[in-house]
């Protein structure tokens, strides 16, 4: 199964990468506690692109090495068994994004330790997000994101939402 890690940076990139989880998240059968409640098992199938279950109670190969008979039924009761966590990283210089996306509607979904922010913002300014202080976060950055590659069995890439008219998501 190919896995993607999911990158979002800075304050639109926050916003609209937490739109994509919503969308994503509906289109999934997954819900804001992380359970799969979807109907199909092609849903379920697809579940390990985005999303990873810390317990490792859901594999799919070794769903895929059951009888086909009870394949489809199979697939559905394991995934709805277990909790879903998104592959995802949060980053941005200023904690009030962050807190808007943990008060959100999947604010509990992702994993505490995946969100990376400093304590000031970067007011619009490349310079600040390049230089001075995303530079400080940059570490913190890069070592998140090298542990969600290193957790992916088969990694297929990195999907990055920013934007580029300053600040945060085009500095860092």
């Amino acid at each position: 199964m190919r896995e993607i890690v999911h990158l979002q940076i800075g304050q639109c990139g926050n916003q609209v990468g937490t739109k994509f989880w919503e969308i994503i998240s509906d289109e999934h059968g997954i819900d804001a506690d992380g359970k799969f409640h979807g109907e199909s098992s092609m849903q379920a199938e697809r579940l390990g692109v985005y999303w990873d279950n810390p317990d490792n109670s859901f594999s799919l190969r070794d769903i895929q090495r059951k009888s086909s008979k009870i394949h489809s039924s199979y697939v559905l009761a394991e995934a709805g068994n277990t909790t879903w966590v998104p592959r995802a990283i949060l980053a941005d210089l200023e904690p009030g994004t962050m807190d808007a996306v943990r008060a959100g509607p999947l604010g509990r979904v992702f994993r505490p330790d995946n969100f990376v922010f400093g304590s000031s913002g970067a007011g619009n300014n490349w310079a600040k997000g390049y230089y001075t202080e995303g530079a400080e976060l940059v570490d913190a950055l890069m070592d998140c994101t090298r542990r969600e590659a290193e957790n992916c069995d088969c990694l297929q890439g990195f999907q990055l939402v920013h934007a580029l008219g300053g600040g945060t998501g085009s500095g860092l």
